[in-house]
Order: C-alpha cells, then structure tokens, then sequence
C-alpha cells in the first residue's frame, strides 16, 4: 500500500482513477481465483491489489485539492484566525482562512494562508476576522533537483500561500464560533493549549521552558537556534516532535502505575481485569495527548500505533508485534496516504519495527537459553542492584543504536547528514527524559488544574537542562557529519534490504544485508553520480558554482533558505563569494564595457563569479562560460559570449540564435530549480586550449558555434574560437511534471487560463 502511494504521488501526471479501480479490480480477481490452484500467483494478485489500494487512497486525498497561489503578490488580506501560534520574540503566526483580497484582487485567491504579525499588538483569537496588508510568496519547490518540495507539502497542509503583514493586521469581527459544540471544543482545546504554554514558560523561561512547551503541547516557537542546531547536530532533535516515544512514555507511565496502584487492593486485582483496565487508562491518557497537542501528523501517527497495540492489550493479543505496526501503517495510509513519502512516516515506522524485530530475536536467543540443561550453580560475582543497572544500560544502548541504525538511513537521504556522536549523546540524554522529564511533566499536567504543577515543572526543566548540557558538550566533541544528497535508487535498494532484515525469519533475511551493501555502493563515488557542477534557483536570482574550491555564487549574501540546502546537499562546501569589479570604459552601459571585463576576470579565475553588481555577472566553470543577467538588453551579447546565459527577469524569448543554451525566470518557473552537469569541457591552461573528444552517444544540448570575442580580449578569450561547446546535462527539480501541487505554475493572471504543453 505504501509502495502504491509513493508511486502515485511520485507519477509526472495525475494517474486516471479508472485505470487504479480496474488494476485492483483485475488484481482481487486474479488473488481470489488463484488460492487454491496457486497460492504464489494468489500472494502476488493480492499485493498488487494492496498497491492499487494505496494509489486510490493518494488519489481520495488531493480529490479536494486546495489553491496555490500563482505568483508572488502584495495585496490586501482578509480572512479568519483559524490558528495562531507565538515565538519567543512576540511574533503572532496566523493560519487565515480567506475570504476576500482587494488592492489588486487576486483572480485565484489560495483557501489559507499563512501570515506572520511583526507588529506588537493584541493579538486576535481564533475565529475573528481580520484584515491586513500583507505580502504573499508562493510555496517554493525543490531547491535542486531531488530535493525537498515545500509546494507538495504546503499542498498537504492546505495552505495556498505564506508571507506576511506590514502592519498589524485590523480585528474586523470578533471571533465567532460555528458549527455548535464541535467548534467549542476545538476551541476550548486551543486556549487550553495556549494556557499551558504560557504556564510552562512563566515557570521554565529560556530554553528549558521552550522544549517543555514542545514536549508538551507541540509548542517549538521559545527554543533558540543554537539550542535547536546542537539538539539536531548530535541525533537528539527527535525530543522536540511529539511522536511515538513521547506518546508511549506519557501512555506507559500511567499504565504501569494504574497496575500498581490496583495492585495494592487484593479484591480489586480478585475480581476485575486490572491490566485491561489499565491499558484502557493508558488509551485515554494517550487520546488526551494527542488532543492537548494540537494533533500534528507524527502525533497522530503514533497515537494510532499505540492504540492499536493497547486495544491488543484488552483484547488478550500480544501488542508489540510486526502485525501490530503493518495495521498502524494500513490506518496511516487509508487516512493519510501522504505520509508516506516524508522522513516522519519512514523513520518511525523504521524505528518501531527495527526495536521489535531485535528484541524479539533477543527473546528467543533468551527462551532457548532458558530451555538449555542447567549449569552448576555458582555465586553472584555482583550485587544484584549492579547488575540491573547493567542490563537497563545494555538495553539503552541496544535501543539507541537500533533505532539510530534504522532511522539513519532515511534522515541521511532526506538530510543528507548523520549524527557522528548521535549514539553517546542518546545514551546520556535519554535516561533523564525517560526518568526525569517525561515522569515529572505527565504529573505536572495532572497537577495543573489544581494549582499544584511548579515542583513538577522545575523538575522537569532541570532534567531539560541536563539535556541541553549534553547536546552542547557532544556538539564540541563533533556535530553531524554532511554526507551530501543520495541517489533514490541507492536509497530504495537499502530500503529493501532493511525491510529484508525486519520481517523475513528464515536464513533468507541475511540477503538484506547485501541489499544494503549495495546501497550503500551505489551512494558512493565512483557509481554515485556526479554532483551538478552548476545549480539555478527557481527564480534565476541565484547561481551556484560547485567544484574543488567550494561552492561560489554570484551573490554576497545568497539566500540561506536556498544556499544553505545547495551546501547541504553537496557535502558543506564553503562559500565563495563574487568578485565585484569596475566596468570599464567611459560609458558602462554598452554591452562590451559591461561584460568584457567580466570575462576576463572570470578565465582568470576560474570556478568563481565576477560581478559587475547583483545581477550581471560571469563565470568560468571545468571550460564553460557562465553568464547570469538581470537587464534586457545584455541578452544578445551573452548569447554571443557565453555557453549558458542566465536571465533572472521573465522574457518570451526562449532560446540564444548563437547555439548557447537561455535559461530565464519564465522558463525556470515551469522547470524549477536546475541542476547541471558538464560532460564536455574545454580545458584552458594559461593560453593553451585542448579539447577533449566529443562523445557520439551523448546528446549535445547547445550547438556548435564559435564564441564571439571583443578586440581587447583576453588572450586565452581568442583561443576559444573555433571551439565546440560543452555538453550541458540540466537536471530539472520538477522534471516537467504537472500535478494539483505545480499547475499554478503555468497559470497566466492576464488571460486567467492555463498555458499546459501538450
């Protein structure tokens, strides 16, 4: 089913419904008729049919599919407060529902947006209308190809466009709840949780406060970057996500003092069901959470794995089993087929049935141990206390680095980075969340109603100081470790060989191992693929040269949304920044003044960029000229002058007449970011050129033409005439696929219709 999903959302177009209702159809037909005659046919019909099941359930989710906006825009909002959340520094975040956009209108308004209030003011509660003059940016794609799609998860949330106010926005309406009591109990639940997190920070201020309001009602706006970058750096930043281990802690811990509790009263323990009893406690504990939370995705993933395995509890079956966790990822995918393809949804499942698969096979290495002729007996050679702490400490560590091995191959691939020290800081940090954080804020919220909740919390935040001791001392001894983007495919055959490990329990299992192998070769040089020596933002204003001296730029100041994910993915290089230069002559406005100096520059230096000012600059990169332009009327001359020209302005015109290969705004708004290769480079040493040999089998992108030079050109400008161009392999993030989460990208606000290819 997961598989199905995946395929469906990863599809270039939107897979037709009738043709996944009669695969599944064919499918349980084929299932159904074989299983007598011949159950290996039966397996396969059937899980072909649990594929076309998922695809279905993808395509049920985007049947509703929400607005995206189209372009950038500054207009007037007004809309109403869905949800608000506040940070540290008193910044409201509203969630607006919108109803009108004025001064322009906007002719395809998104359903929701999200907007930041910088403005100090009061703030206004959920269900108010509001209005405000706001800028509204469009959910970005992938930075680079492969990467991350914000515009798919945006799609997800439901949310058409995020930005912010100028000014504080205007309270229109007071807040007005609809729908009856459904609509105040969502809202009672909202200013509880706002309730609880001011208690938490007026009692835990700084960043003790901040994690324990995240801890305790998903609340992450007062914890600091550094804090989070060190918490992140060392494997521990799982703490701050409500997912499977707080929820099982919150669940456990009253579950097991239900048990004692009951314990104490012989008639009791006589005459009920008290682990039933218990394990419903723990349901409604867990519901509670789940509730108090704000009930994000990974909060409700694992509040549906937990309570399938406490129902196994009142039901008599055993709870923590690989069955157990295959139907929590059957509710997950039915109601939330998206998950799938995001790191929360692989990691925690990884981790889950990783630890069960383990300490089941622990369990039965165990059982015939027991079952073996007694030895002689002998004294202890320890107290027993030492031992126990032994045996907990040993299955810490046995926990930590299961849990880490198995969620480490997925965090590499959509991170691209791994936690060097992640196991010693787990093996320092979780005791005092286990013992000491997550006992003391479970009381602290039992307590709260009452007035009574302040020890509770100073012990919880003196445990979360410990915590934050430990990731800052782990971080100095080395952070996590840059391994730099993964091919999908070396990841899915790891992928394979993991799921090998987990649920296979013959000999057959071992074959996992060299599926991951496998993956693990196919990640590294020299079957990896080459990294794009050249990457092009989605807007065209920013352009990255990766090679041996690190990763240049034609800005001082890229964009850290984007650069910082560009190096992430290419393994950390170092920034290197343009060199500005002078254009000389007296009139700096002809395109030979202009760019001449520029060229020159750049065959001196190659692999960086040399900058006339932001946005005329050029490049040298393994024999390719770069030219990247934000003025009109450069475009012929760099045409002429350069093998790739960058225009960061939207033109109609789509190609250079002299061969060289255009990349504009207009067109990288349908392609997204790019990634480009060179296969074929013109080697320049001092004024000596040598050509490599072109290669037939590989298409040439750019035609063969000469390089237009000046009279007062450099002199290794002149040895390139004559020259073929290099080959330019692009790479598009979006790979021109059309789906409800790209189609505004073809939207035309003048005609108001959509410019599709066919």
């Amino acid at each position: 089913m997961g598989l199905g999903a995946g395929l469906f959302f990863m599809a270039v177009r939107d897979p037709p419904v009738a043709a996944l209702i009669a695969g599944l159809l064919i499918s349980g037909v084929i299932a159904f008729s074989a299983r007598s005659s011949n159950p290996g046919l039966a397996r396969a019909g059937g899980l072909f049919a649990a594929m076309f099941v998922g695809a279905l359930a993808a395509a049920n989710e985007i049947r509703d599919a929400p607005v995206l906006l189209d372009s950038d825009v500054t207009t007037q909002v007004r809309g109403v407060v869905e949800a608000r959340e506040f940070d540290a520094d008193g910044r409201v975040r509203y969630l607006l529902r919108v109803s009108a956009t004025s001064d322009p209108q906007i002719r395809r308004p998104p359903t929701r947006v999200r907007l930041v209030a910088r403005t100090a003011h009061t703030p206004a509660l959920v269900g108010a209308l509001i209005e405000g003059r706001a800028r509204l940016s469009t959910p970005s794609g992938p930075v680079l190809p492969g990467g991350y799609d914000f515009a798919f998860r945006a799609f997800v949330d439901g949310i058409g466009a995020h930005g912010f106010f100028f000014q504080a926005p205007r309270e229109l309406a007071p807040a007005q709840l609809e729908g009856g009591i459904a609509s105040k109990f969502r809202q009672g639940l909202r200013e509880m949780r706002e309730d609880i997190a001011a208690r938490v920070r007026s009692v835990l201020p700084g960043d003790a406060g901040g994690i324990a309001a995240a801890l305790t009602v998903s609340d992450r706006r007062g914890i600091t970057k550094p804090t989070v970058e060190a918490l992140r750096a060392t494997g521990l930043a799982h703490i701050l996500a409500i997912s499977g281990l707080h929820m099982a802690l919150a669940a456990g811990l009253l579950y097991v003092g239900l048990r004692l509790i009951m314990a104490g009263f012989p008639a009791l323990v006589e005459g009920w069901p008290v682990k039933k009893l218990a394990a419903a406690g723990a349901l409604v504990t867990a519901t509670a959470y789940l509730a108090i939370s704000g009930g994000s995705i990974p909060t409700q993933r694992a509040w549906v794995m937990l309570s399938i395995m406490l129902i196994a509890v009142v039901l008599d079956r055993p709870a923590l089993t690989i069955r157990n966790v295959a139907l929590a990822a059957i509710v997950i995918i039915v109601l939330s087929p998206s998950a799938v393809v995001g790191p929360g949804f692989q990691m925690s499942f990884a981790a889950t049935a990783a630890l069960i698969a383990a300490y089941a096979a622990l369990s039965r290495r165990k059982a015939d141990r027991d079952r073996a002729p007694a030895s002689v007996s002998s004294m202890p050679i320890a107290p027993a206390w030492t031992i126990w702490l032994f045996k907990a400490a040993l299955g810490l560590a046995i926990t930590s680095l299961v849990a880490g091995l198995a969620t480490g191959l997925f965090s590499a691939h959509h991170f691209h980075r791994v936690a060097g020290n992640g196991l010693l800081a787990n093996l320092l940090a979780m005791p005092l969340v286990t013992l000491v954080v997550m006992p003391a804020g479970l009381l602290a919220m039992l307590l709260m109603p009452f007035g009574l909740d302040q020890l509770p919390l100073q012990a919880m935040g003196a445990g979360l100081r410990g915590v934050i001791a430990v990731a800052n001392h782990v971080n100095e001894m080395g952070g996590d470790i840059l391994i730099g983007q993964i091919p999908l495919h070396a990841t899915a055959l790891a992928g394979a060989g993991f799921i090998a490990l987990v649920f296979l329990r013959s000999r057959l299992r071992l074959a996992g191992f060299v599926l991951i192998g496998l993956g693990a070769l196919l990640a590294l040089p020299p079957l990896a693929p080459d990294r794009p020596q050249i990457l092009i933002s989605e807007d065209g204003r920013l352009v990255g040269l990766y090679g041996a001296k690190g990763l240049a730029s034609n800005a001082k100041r890229p964009s850290a949304f984007v650069f910082g994910q560009w190096q992430t993915a290419l393994g950390g290089p170092a920034h290197l920044p343009p060199a500005m230069l002078r254009p000389r002559g007296e009139d700096p406005e002809t395109p030979d003044t202009t760019l001449s100096p520029l060229l020159e520059g750049a065959i001196s230096e190659p692999s960086r960029f040399h900058c006339a000012a932001r946005g005329i600059c050029a490049a040298r990169q393994r024999g390719a000229t770069i030219i990247a332009i934000d003025r009109p009327e450069l475009i012929g001359p760099a045409c002429d002058r350069a093998d790739l020209v960058v225009v960061s302005i939207p033109v109609y015109m789509s190609r250079c007449r002299s061969g060289a290969t255009l990349v504009t705004a207009r067109s990288l708004r349908r392609t997204g970011a790019l990634g480009i290769r060179i296969e074929h480079a013109v080697q320049i040493d001092g004024d000596v050129v040598s050509v490599k040999p072109l290669d037939p089998m590989h298409r040439n992108t750019s035609a063969v033409s000469t390089v237009a030079t000046s009279e007062t050109e450099h002199p290794a400008m002149g040895a390139m005439k004559n020259t073929p161009r290099p080959r330019l392999r692009i790479n598009e993030a979006l790979e021109g696929g059309i789906r409800p989460w790209t189609v505004q990208r073809y939207y035309d606000w003048r005609s108001r219709s959509y410019d599709l290819p066919d």
